[in-house]
């Protein structure tokens, strides 16, 4: 027999007000990173992403980032990120979305100060965050009698091991007052990409020039408003097709186009497939059938 004796008490470090819920977890494969997720945000909570493979550069919020294997991305509610990824630059990665969690000193759905680097790059234990990762897909796969019991704990447990390497990494607040027009010409087109925009529209919101629109944000993002508006329809097109039931038909109205074959037409360009095989990668598990890629669409 062997026995071990704790010696120490445990304390936790993360605490949050209420009591964290797990929404939806899953892996994302190399071969399925060739097809980007495009600008969007999250409205109602975090999500951690857990980088095991590959380099790219990521847009998150008004900065773009280095991403390689060992980094946690913290994208807090209303962050908008735009993960590039692609054939020359597949990223595989663990992601998790994290409702209610209220962290004191934090805004609701935060975890960590709306200013502070989202990456967090670890080095010594990252194969057992790893783990932990893959035991938890497993039991979401496979489920169980104790399934919702387990998960809560590992979901607190991914928390807390989370909120140390944050902690860890004193990560500090970036300066933004550089790009402070860009940040303000970037808020109204987040409030306002499902509507008929264009640069002419933004400006006279603003009440600024449409050449100093366009140089102020692509100063600070490197694309264009217009670019930027596009890519906007396009992710949230991805959330609604993996997350809802709704016809590409309505999808297409909802993010702001009136005609389905256009939207379809941008949907390819950007992502790489069409809407509908998007989705269905997405419902078999994200493997994408090569033959099937190369069959003629028809979207419902």
């Amino acid at each position: 027999m062997v026995q071990y004796f704790i010696k120490d008490q445990y304390v936790p470090a993360f605490r949050s007000e209420t009591s964290p819920k797990l929404y939806y977890l899953g892996n994302i494969t190399p071969q399925i990173s060739s097809y980007p997720r495009i600008l969007h945000a999250h409205e109602d909570h975090v999500e951690i992403s857990i980088i095991y493979s590959g380099t790219s550069e990521y847009l998150i919020q008004n900065k773009k980032q280095l991403i390689q294997p060992g980094d946690i991305l913290i994208y807090n509610s209303h962050a908008v990120h735009d993960e590039l990824s692609g054939l020359h630059n597949q990223i595989g990665s663990y992601f998790f979305a994290i409702g209610d969690i209220r962290v004191p000193g934090l805004r609701p759905n935060a975890l960590i100060p709306d200013d502070a680097s989202p990456v967090l790059h670890v080095t010594d234990g990252f194969d057992r965050i790893l783990q932990l990762c893959q035991d938890m897909l497993r039991e979401m796969e496979h489920g169980g009698v104790w399934s919702s019991c387990v998960m809560q704990y590992d979901t607190q447990a991914l928390l807390e091991i989370i909120w140390r390497v944050i902690h860890a990494e004193q990560p500090n607040g970036q300066t933004q007052n550089e790009y402070l027009m860009g940040q303000v010409i970037k808020s109204y087109i987040d409030g306002h990409f499902r509507e008929p925009l264009t640069l002419k529209r933004i400006s006279a919101a603003l009440h600024l020039s449409e050449s100093y629109v366009s140089h102020e944000f692509k100063r600070m993002l490197g694309y264009s408003p217009m670019q930027y508006v596009l890519r906007r329809r396009i992710g949230e097109a991805q959330t609604l097709l993996i997350s809802t039931d709704y016809s590409i038909t309505r999808i297409a109205q909802m993010v702001g186009y009136d005609s389905q074959s256009h939207f379809n037409q941008r949907f390819s360009r950007y992502v790489g497939i069409s809407p509908s095989r998007f989705r269905k990668n997405y419902q078999r598990g994200g493997i994408p059938n090569p033959e099937e890629e190369r069959k003629p669409d028809g979207e419902e």
